[in-house]
């Protein structure tokens, strides 16, 4: 079990955790499946008043099969990005992807009217994936005993598994979802939410303060057009 183990940090161990106690209080207690369907699962509440399913989705898996490959996903890319950003980052990494791609998912879904419930960290997930495979690269990563697999490869190939699986199905809403966890994924690795608006901040910076032929920035050139 030890390699099992040391790869339980300490966000990873209570996620999994949480994970798997509302996932066997939604299996085992049937009574209470409709209305974790219907309030705590991402659906059409959403778009009628219902702003808390973006993040109790997170916590919300739907059947077992999803419900194993998250805890699997988590487990196996958690560990290193918690201990290379801090557990602080990991988290802020986590929760937006998870949150981001919720939102995303119910706007789309609304705009083309397709509310299909969305449960589980599939897409924060995989925003890990993708900042894992940003930060280590070519750096070799054992999937199976005997089976190893550069950490970039083992993003492409995970992002493009989600891409055409939500393609096949014409799941639009889904796709839209997973494009927007990859963004976050990795325009965050290596960093944290502040280091994500700071990007944001100094390119819409660059764009204001572009410099024109001759040497003037477009604030300068306003600035000389006022005072003409």
């Amino acid at each position: 079990m030890r390699p099992v183990t040391e790869r339980l940090t300490p966000a990873v161990k209570i996620l999994v955790i949480v994970q798997a106690v509302v996932f066997c209080f939604y299996a085992l207690v049937r009574e209470a499946r409709p209305f974790i369907e219907a309030h705590l699962a991402l659906g059409p509440g959403f778009l009628h008043g219902e702003l808390w399913q973006p993040v109790t989705a997170l916590f919300v898996h739907l059947d077992w099969l999803g419900f194993i490959f998250d805890m699997i996903g988590l487990w196996f890319v958690g560990a290193f990005i918690e201990r290379s950003n801090g557990t602080r980052r990991f988290l802020q990494l986590f929760f937006t992807a998870g949150i981001l791609s919720f939102v995303t998912l119910g706007l789309v879904g609304g705009l083309f009217k397709s509310y299909g419930l969305g449960d589980g960290c599939s897409a924060a997930a995989l925003a890990l994936f993708v900042a894992f495979g940003k930060m280590y690269g070519r750096a070799p990563a054992q999937i199976l005993p005997g089976m190893v697999m550069q950490a970039r490869y083992l993003t492409w190939l995970l992002v493009g598994f989600a891409l055409v699986a939500d393609l096949s199905r014409l799941n639009w809403a889904g796709m839209a979802a997973t494009l927007v966890a990859c963004a976050v994924g990795y325009l965050m690795a290596g960093g944290g939410l502040r280091d994500l608006l700071a990007l944001f901040k100094a390119r819409r910076l660059r764009r204001r303060y572009r410099v024109l032929d001759g040497g003037q920035s477009r604030a300068g050139k306003k600035k000389n057009q006022l005072w003409n």
